[in-house]
C-alpha cells in the first residue's frame, strides 16, 4: 500500500507533465479507435463493390 500512495503522489507532483501524458494516450487511443473503424468500413465497401460490379450473387450450397 505505501508504494502505492508513494506512486499517487508523484503523479501528481508535475501536474502539467501528467496532463499532457494524459492527453496524449486518450488521443492516441481515440485516434487508433477512429481508424480502425474507417479500415474496416473501407474493407466492407469494397466487399459490396466488388460484389455489386458483377452481373449476379451465385451461393452454391450442398444439398
Amino acid at each position: 500500500m505505501l508504494y502505492l500512495k508513494l506512486a499517487w503522489r508523484n503523479i501528481w507532483r508535475n501536474k502539467r507533465r501528467t496532463l499532457i501524458t494524459m492527453a496524449s494516450v486518450v488521443m492516441a487511443v481515440l485516434l487508433s479507435s477512429v481508424m480502425s473503424s474507417m479500415q474496416q468500413g473501407q474493407y466492407d465497401q469494397m466487399i459490396e463493390n466488388t460484389v455489386g460490379s458483377f452481373t449476379g450473387h451465385l451461393q452454391v450450397q450442398h444439398p
